[in-house]
Parts: C-alpha cells; sequence; structure tokens
C-alpha cells in the first residue's frame, strides 16, 4: 500500500495498485455533497459485490440566495432525490443517520465539497511580496483564494488625500477575508525598523477600513486574520509592532523552496471560517458532517494527483464553472501544478471574462455572424440569471466561447504553472458546462482550444461530476474513493488526440497517420497543414499507431522524429483526432473567414455547422 502525503492543500490519496488482497475499507457508505455558486450536487456511494461503487447521484438548485436564504436546503434537496432512487432514508429529521443501520438506512459518513461563497480574498503586503512572490503563489496554489495586493500608500496625517482616500476604497471593496504579510527574503538588507515600520502601516490599513473609524466601531467590526510568513527574529517584532491586534496574527515559518507547506496549512485553515461560516444556512448544513469542507478546487487537486500518481502519467484537470474555473495539473513523478481564476466562470463570472479578455476574443470561437451587443446581452443575462441554460444554438456557443477563454484565464493567472506542462499526457474535463455538452465532441473542442496541447493527449470527460466530490471524500476512506475514481468517475473516453507543431513546407502533408488494427485492417492518411481530421477506432477498439511526420514538424518527439507505437492505442467516442490546426491555435481576424474557418472545424470533429 502506497501512501501519498498531502501537497497544496489536496487531500491525502491512498493506492491499492499491486496489492492481491481484499482492501479494508473504513466505511461501507459514503455520501458527498457538492455546493456550487448554481446548482449543489450530491452523490451516494457504497460497497456493491464487495467493491465501492457509485450508487446514485442527484442535483438541486444551490438555495443561497432568496426566496430561500438557506445553503442546506438546496443540500437536502439533493439528498433527497438520492433517498427517493435507493428507497431509504439518509436524513432523520434534517440530520444525518449514521453509522449506515443494518436495513440500509443511513450512511457511515459525509463530505462536502463547495465554491459557494467566492474565493478566499487575501490580501499580501510586506517587504517581501514581490521578491518572495513566486514561492508565495507555489505554497497556496490549488487553494480557493483570490490574492490582492495592499496599495504601496500610506496615509497622510489628515488622512484625507485624494490618493489615499481612493487605495481606501478599493480595499474596502474587496472587503478581504485575511492579510497576508511576506517578510523579508533572507539575507535581505532590512532593520528592526523595517519591519516596525511595516507593523505600522498594516496596523494603520485595519484601523482605517471601517466606513466608520470611531474606537466602537472598531471595537464590533470583524477582525481581520493576519497571517506573517518571515524569520523568527522578525515575527515577535511585526506582531507588536500591531498593538491590540496582535491576537490576530498567525506567524509561520519564512518561504523558501523546502518550506512551502506551512504557509499553506495556515491559508487553508481560514477558509472554513473565514468564507463560509456567515453564510445562510451553513451551520445547518456543517452540522451533517464531522469533517471541514473541501473548496471545489483543493478537492479537484486530490484527484488529479490520485490519477497520475495510479497511471504514472500527466494528468490536468479542468473544471469551468458559473463563478470560477480551476485547473490542476499533476506529474508522474509527484509534482503538483496547480492554477486558477477564482473569478472567471460562465454564469456570475462571465463579466470577468468579459473585462479581461474583450468581447472579439469571445466571438472568435463562433460558428456565425454575431455582434458585440449580442454577446454583450448574453453576458448579462447569464450573470442576471446564473441557473438559465443556453435556450438555443447561439446561446450554447456563447457558453462554450465563454468556456474557452476562462480556461485561459486560468492557465495564465498569476502563480500558473500548468502552462509548462509537458506532455499532456491525459486531460480530464469536469463540471457542468464540460460534461453537460449535448456532443461530447463540443467538450472535447473546447479541452482541444483552449489548452491547445502538444504531441499524444487523451481526452476523458468525468461525465459523472464525481472528480471534486472523491477528492474530499478520500479524507474519510482513501481507498473506497480510487476504487471509485477508477471504476466510475472517468465514465467517457472521448478519443486520442494527436496534435502537430511546425509548418511543413509547401506542397507537403503535416504527418502521415497509419493505424494497423487487430483484424489486420490497415488505415493510412496524410494530414494537411490547417486541417481537423478524425479517423475511425471505436470506444474499446485497439490499433498499432504510426506517425511519419514532415522534417520540420513535431508530434510530441522533437521535430521530423517519426514513430511506430509499441502498444495499442484505444478508441474512444470520437475515435483518432488529428489536429494539425497549428500552435499557437491562430484565428482569422476577418470574420467572414472565421465563420467559414471554425465550421470547417466543427464538421471535422463531427459536429453540424
Amino acid at each position: 500500500m502506497e501512501k501519498e502525503e498531502c501537497v497544496g492543500g489536496a487531500v491525502e490519496t491512498l493506492s491499492a495498485e499491486g496489492s492481491d488482497q481484499q482492501p479494508t475499507y473504513a466505511t461501507h457508505s459514503l455520501l458527498v455533497v457538492d455546493c456550487g455558486s448554481v446548482f449543489t450536487k450530491a452523490a451516494l456511494l457504497s460497497v456493491v459485490d464487495d467493491q465501492y461503487r457509485l450508487v446514485a447521484r442527484a442535483e438541486a438548485a444551490t438555495t443561497l440566495i432568496p426566496p430561500h436564504e438557506d445553503l442546506s436546503i438546496g443540500a437536502r434537496d439533493a439528498i433527497g432525490i438520492i433517498e427517493r432512487v435507493v428507497g431509504h432514508p439518509l436524513l432523520h429529521n434534517g440530520q444525518l443517520i449514521t453509522p449506515e443501520q443494518p436495513d440500509g438506512s443511513g450512511v457511515d459518513g459525509l463530505a462536502m465539497v463547495t465554491s459557494v461563497g467566492g474565493p478566499m480574498r487575501l490580501l499580501v503586503a510586506g517587504p517581501g511580496r514581490e521578491a518572495l512572490a513566486g514561492f508565495m503563489y507555489r505554497s497556496i496554489g490549488g487553494l480557493f483564494t483570490q490574492v490582492e495586493s495592499l496599495p504601496a500608500i500610506y496615509p497622510d496625517a489628515s488622512g484625507q488625500s485624494p490618493e489615499w482616500l481612493q487605495a481606501l476604497q478599493q480595499v474596502r471593496a474587496l472587503n478581504p477575508h485575511a492579510l497576508l504579510v511576506v517578510g523579508a527574503p533572507f539575507g535581505s538588507a532590512h532593520t528592526q525598523a523595517n519591519i516596525e515600520e511595516t507593523g505600522k502601516i498594516i496596523k494603520d490599513w485595519l484601523d482605517s477600513l471601517p466606513i466608520d473609524p470611531s474606537p466602537a466601531t472598531r471595537a464590533t467590526a470583524r477582525r481581520v486574520p493576519i497571517i506573517f510568513t518571515g524569520s523568527a527574529d522578525d515575527a515577535p517584532m511585526f506582531t507588536t509592532a500591531l498593538g491590540e491586534r496582535s491576537q490576530d496574527v498567525v506567524s509561520v515559518e519564512a518561504l523558501s523552496p523546502s518550506t512551502l507547506n506551512p504557509l499553506n496549512r495556515a491559508v487553508n485553515a481560514l477558509y472554513e471560517g473565514s468564507v463560509l461560516q456567515d453564510l445562510s444556512g451553513y451551520p445547518n448544513l456543517r452540522a451533517l458532517s464531522n469533517i471541514a469542507p473541501a473548496a471545489s478546487m483543493t478537492a479537484l487537486g486530490g484527484m488529479v494527483r490520485y490519477l497520475a500518481q495510479h497511471f504514472k502519467t500527466n494528468v490536468v484537470g479542468v473544471d469551468v464553472g458559473a463563478s470560477s474555473t480551476a485547473l490542476s495539473g499533476a506529474t508522474a513523478r509527484g509534482e503538483f501544478l496547480p492554477a486558477g481564476h477564482p473569478n472567471a466562470g460562465v454564469g456570475p463570472g462571465a463579466g470577468a471574462v468579459l473585462r479581461a479578455r474583450g468581447v472579439p476574443q469571445i466571438m472568435q470561437w463562433l460558428s456565425f455572424m454575431s455582434s458585440e451587443d449580442e454577446v454583450r446581452e448574453y453576458i448579462l443575462m447569464r450573470m442576471l440569471r446564473p441557473r438559465a441554460l443556453p435556450a438555443n444554438s447561439r446561446e450554447l456557443e456563447f457558453e462554450h466561447a465563454l468556456a474557452r477563454e476562462a480556461i485561459q484565464m486560468a492557465s495564465r493567472a498569476p502563480g500558473s504553472r500548468v502552462g509548462g506542462l509537458h506532455p499532456l499526457d491525459v486531460v480530464l474535463g469536469t463540471g457542468g458546462v464540460l460534461s453537460n455538452t449535448p456532443h461530447p465532441a463540443m467538450a472535447a473542442l473546447i479541452l482541444m482550444d483552449a489548452l491547445q496541447p502538444r504531441g499524444i493527449t487523451s481526452l476523458v470527460l468525468d461525465t459523472a461530476h464525481l472528480a471534486n466530490m472523491l477528492g474530499s471524500a478520500a479524507s474519510l476512506d482513501a481507498i473506497a474513493t480510487a476504487e471509485v475514481a477508477e471504476r466510475d468517475s472517468v465514465l467517457l473516453q472521448l478519443g486520442t488526440l494527436i496534435s502537430t507543431v511546425g509548418v511543413p513546407e509547401a506542397g507537403q502533408a503535416v504527418v502521415q497517420v497509419t493505424l494497423e488494427y487487430a483484424d489486420g485492417r490497415k488505415h493510412s492518411v496524410e494530414i494537411q497543414p490547417g486541417t481537423m481530421t478524425q479517423l475511425p477506432l471505436l470506444p474499446g477498439e485497439q490499433a498499432i499507431l504510426g506517425l511519419y511526420p514532415a522534417p520540420s514538424v513535431d508530434v510530441g518527439l522533437g521535430p521530423g522524429q517519426q514513430a511506430r507505437a509499441s502498444e495499442p492505442v484505444e478508441g474512444g467516442t470520437l475515435g483518432l483526432i488529428l489536429d494539425a490546426r497549428g500552435r499557437p491555435l491562430m484565428v482569422p481576424a476577418d470574420p467572414a473567414e472565421r465563420v467559414t474557418r471554425v465550421r470547417q472545424w466543427h464538421q471535422a470533429i463531427g459536429l453540424e455547422a
């Protein structure tokens, strides 16, 4: 049995690979609840024929907003659907029946995943903020945080200068959940006076945040937790300079390549109390479980790390939500490469995509002529009505265009390390936007366009929406959730993708592809530049793959390097996909040419224009 340590806030996972013994489960049944900003999902996992399996899953509307304004109602609605499916109760008088009873009622435990309430807004300051930014992002990567910098401005004597008032208004609008102070790097020329000055500046900022800064108001205002990461010598001086706010400080080790986990744990420990505790109905929901909930972004990281470890390959998980987008990468060597954008999505997060990327970037993915006004109207509608589903094919393409841009924003966010992961051996799509596409080719095209992988990649889809849930449930029974992950999570193999890089000489094909099937059939095709092609390779069908690129073209092995697989590749719903559109992917600027090109891509992958 192999044990995997926690990294990046990801939950612990276990692998039973290579064991001939019957696994020993810590539980017999588990209930997992995933509270999203728009929908709440629930899944029942249980032992069936001596194996842990997914028994039932359900979905209901998240009830944080009027008229209910009680987060626990949506969760109980989803659990109620499961109760009707399995035919026995899981709750009694609103409380979880635990442990599982002899008559099958109840469960042995409940785990929660959540993205409701948004990210933990973290305000960063201190002399090491810029010099140690890389270590800071590596440390808190995988946590559901929105990192902003404290403005580098100090109030004047009157406290009424325009610059100060503008900066103060910006910080008040952010309404930070916590403050992170990064101490000076080791060996830098800082003095005791510098540390004390930093503490005094932080204290003045925090005292100024209440709109009414009177002592009575400050005494009753919400206390902002402060995390100080720095040397053991600097921590007491900084804490003393804060005066009465010293009780709000948690000090952790200074950031370095070998001391990333202390800050990660300190920030993660604040998530529930700072973000979730005040949500309407959360205490009622929290009472159902004896373990703290995991943020969706953190739970996805745990699942991806398990898959990378179990299959000894590089994996990237992609979850596009209504309000946020998460990417989690993990390598066969055990590296964890998280990325995410806490405010970019296809619902309430569509506004952030519009502001950051602009209408032309969104329109480049459309297979029809549109206008900026139509795009803006759709985005406004999704922000105001986040539960609305696309009503026609145009609205569906708007949603998928937003998903592409949200994924790219996440991959390029500060601290993102997914962009440097090569090769992308497996890409796992999860979440409602990808898993609920009317045709699997739509999900595949979103992932291909947004991530633009190079070389050979397997595209898989978590149609059961289990990836995030299992990442959290592993804290209750890691062996059980590993079994469900292997058998029930990755249900849909979309297909194998081969993406070429480089331009051949005029008149040359990009690559010649051969397939040798088990029944003796052979298939050979030359792929032309700028095109995308599907080759027949059905789910469960295998064939030996041969790749013979042009001298200047790379299929993942180096320019001109040919390959004939020693092991057969397996087919999928979409067969074998050849993407010779080039990297980076270029979309024509002319609207008419763009529409024609996008329609060609849709047709090539099996979608009608």
